[in-house]
């Protein structure tokens, strides 16, 4: 059913749940996974990597090695869809709030602009 599964994880909660749904995806359907960590431009976060690597180990505990890892900064949103689009994702797990700035509020978040604005199937975990 879904051949590439994009997970997008900020290191909240919410997205490490999203992670492991993706993950029961993943082994039920033969897919592979692609974990996207993006950092919105104006954040500074000195331990991506660390979520990266977090986010793998709990794949991999999982029963599910990742088939790329990757942290980029910039629009979340746009990063994401750059993974989708690099990939072939034909499903997105995102958490459903994770730990995006005040703007969101205003602007939406980046689960809220996935379901938007994807040509593909989206799951929100919460």
């Amino acid at each position: 059913m879904f051949q590439s599964i994009v997970v997008a994880i900020d290191g909240s909660d919410p997205s490490m749940r999203a992670l492991e749904v993706a993950c029961g995806m993943a082994r039920a359907f033969g897919s592979e996974i692609h974990i996207v960590h993006a950092e919105e431009r104006q954040r500074r976060n000195p331990d991506k990597s660390s979520v990266l690597t977090q986010a793998s180990a709990a794949a991999e505990k999982a029963g599910v090695k990742p088939s790329s890892a990757t942290a980029v900064r910039g629009d979340p949103f746009e990063e994401i869809m750059t993974i989708v689009g690099l990939y072939g994702g034909d499903l997105i797990v995102t958490g459903r709030r994770g730990l995006g700035n005040l703007s969101g509020i205003f602007a939406g978040s980046t689960s809220q602009q996935i379901a938007k604005h994807a040509t593909c199937a989206h799951l929100s975990v919460k």
